[in-house]
């Protein structure tokens, strides 16, 4: 669940997608194509299908309290993604490697080889829709996703357009925009709780932005929410997205 929870957290704020437009949905077209600009444009946002990034934070686990994160992550989209997390839990470091390569799942903790879950699969796969969702170049093109409108939202303390994203076999996502600058400043769905198992109402608030070296805006410092009570936060240090990374990164352990 924690690593579907860090996937997510980060990738899923760089890029963005979205479905079928109805005829109230003008203006939601128009919204996702002004965040597509304001982002960097479309032809850039579809060329780097790859990235990594390493990024530090801290969690509030339940149980454990306050918990301080490193994460080194690389991934190809649409299926594909090395994440190293070391966590600092009580004053010890525990590492966690995930990999993933299409259908083949590897799970280490502190070197160990460990069984994959039926639930850490279930979470692994919520979090590459919520990838796909925030891809806003695929919004428009997929029809799997359906959008409508929620309004405006207050988020940063400034006014937002959200909009919300349905798709079959996947919780509702809420998607918000700033309306000044059009960056996606929030992303909202119901989710698991890392260590409670607890379903949870997860906000993502990107509270600072930053342009990396491909020229797109990203996220720099991004604060979590569960049940509106602050979860967490997560900052990048690197950012870098690629057209490409070599498969033999994603080698899954005992393949």
């Amino acid at each position: 669940m924690l690593r579907a929870f860090l996937l997510a957290g980060i990738s899923c704020a760089f890029l963005a997608s979205a479905a079928p437009v109805r005829a109230a949905d003008a203006d939601i077209k128009a919204i996702i194509n002004d965040a597509i600009k304001a982002q960097g444009g479309e032809e850039l946002l579809e060329k780097l299908k790859a990235g990594h990034s390493k990024n530090k934070g801290k969690l509030t686990l339940p149980m454990v309290g306050e918990v301080d994160f490193k994460q080194d992550m690389q991934y190809m989209l649409p299926n594909k993604l090395l994440d190293s997390l070391t966590l600092n839990v009580m004053g010890q470091e525990v590492g966690i490697v995930t990999t993933v390569n299409g259908d083949k799942i590897s799970l280490e903790v502190n070197g160990n080889v460990v069984p994959v879950t039926e639930e850490v699969k279930a979470a692994l796969k919520d979090a590459q829709h919520l990838v796909k969702v925030a891809r806003l170049t695929s919004l428009l093109k997929d029809k799997t996703l359906e959008l409508s409108s929620v309004g405006e939202i207050k988020v940063n303390d400034k006014p937002a357009i959200a909009i919300r994203v349905a798709s079959k076999g996947h919780k509702d996502v809420t998607l918000a925009f700033d309306k000044q600058s059009h960056l996606m400043v929030k992303i909202e769905h119901r989710t698991l709780e890392s260590g409670s198992g607890m379903e949870v109402n997860e906000e993502r608030v990107i509270t600072e932005f930053t342009k990396n070296k491909a020229g797109l805006q990203v996220p720099k410092k991004i604060s979590i929410y569960h049940d509106g009570k602050k979860f967490g936060e997560i900052e990048s240090e690197e950012s870098e997205l690629l057209e490409s990374i070599d498969d033999g990164v994603f080698k899954v352990k005992g393949d």
